[in-house]
């Protein structure tokens, strides 16, 4: 195991429980960072554009379906189920509706689950993505521009059909098969890994959803301020405003959305021993602080 990995290593979960407040998913770390999921109050389109923060000249992008709150759900589903089966290089894995069900509803769900789940899976599988995928050692970053196709690079959902007594024709579903592209295999391979608390993605929304998800993509810029304590600080920024889906004109408002959000995921996640909008000379930033060691989120073992 290279030293560069983080030290804090924890057994992948075998079943996902919303419930379970020490269940954790993961997903791709420059997926979870591009900009371009519509978790805000804003209709959702089928394609859109947004400036990646951190390359202000790349236009971040997702085509022809949209990558919403159940998609990115989904995805980190996915991606754990890809650990708790082995990491299987060809990105192959397979599971059961009820499997899928428990994990993103807590029960075995039906038919309107179903079709939330299906039509989630579809949309993953049809769209198409720009990223941004940044590689570094020490102190030296380099950027790398990568134009991706798909996240997802087949999609089989299995259904049984059958004759009810009087019922006529009914289909139920048996399970999926997909397959993950293979060049997100091989960055999770480089772990370049986002953990996620999974309980409190399931409980939140919109906007909260994508700070919360926003924070955790950025877990290890927290800094230690005291003994006890570490802190991340962000400056509201235009860029930050559109990287969590803010479409509101006036200054005042995009930023009560933001303390909101905040506001939201302090009621969920007990992690966060602050988090909160705060002016500081002329301009207003996020900080968030926690306790050093707080971060329960554990990468997943490789070896």
């Amino acid at each position: 195991m290279s030293d560069a990995l983080p030290e804090r290593l924890s057994e992948v979960p075998e079943i996902l429980d919303p419930n379970d407040p020490e269940a954790v998913a993961f997903v791709e770390r420059s997926v979870a960072r591009t900009p371009v999921w519509q978790m805000g109050p804003t209709k959702t389109e089928d394609s859109v554009s947004r400036r990646d923060p951190r390359l202000l000249d790349f236009l971040a992008s997702a085509r022809n379906a949209p990558l919403r709150e159940l998609e990115f759900d989904m995805l980190a589903w996915t991606i754990t189920r890809w650990y708790q089966v082995g990491r299987p290089a060809d990105g192959r894995l397979s599971a059961t509706f009820g499997d899928l069900a428990r994990s993103l509803y807590g029960k075995k769900g039906g038919g309107k689950q179903y079709e939330l789940i299906r039509q989630a899976l579809e949309n993953l599988y049809a769209v198409s993505v720009d990223l941004v995928v940044i590689e570094g050692a020490d102190a030296e970053t380099v950027f790398k521009r990568t134009k991706r196709k798909r996240i997802v690079q087949t999609l089989e959902i299995r259904e049984r059909t059958g004759t009810g007594a009087g019922a006529g024709e009914e289909t139920t579903v048996d399970g999926i098969e997909l397959e993950l592209a293979s060049w997100l295999v091989a960055q999770l391979d480089a772990q370049t890994i986002t953990a996620l608390a999974w309980g409190v993605m399931r409980k939140l929304t919109g906007v909260a959803k994508r700070l919360a998800i926003y924070l955790a993509a950025h877990s290890e810029d927290f800094s230690p301020i005291t003994r006890h304590t570490e802190r991340f600080v962000a400056e509201l920024s235009d860029e930050l405003y559109e990287e969590l889906g803010i479409s509101a004109t006036r200054e005042r408002q995009r930023r009560a959305t933001v303390a909101r959000a905040a506001k939201r995921i302090a009621e969920h996640d007990p992690r966060y021993s602050l988090i909160c909008v705060e002016s500081i000379d002329t301009s207003h930033v996020l900080r968030v602080e926690r306790p050093i060691g707080g971060d329960v989120l554990r990468l997943p073992r490789t070896v």
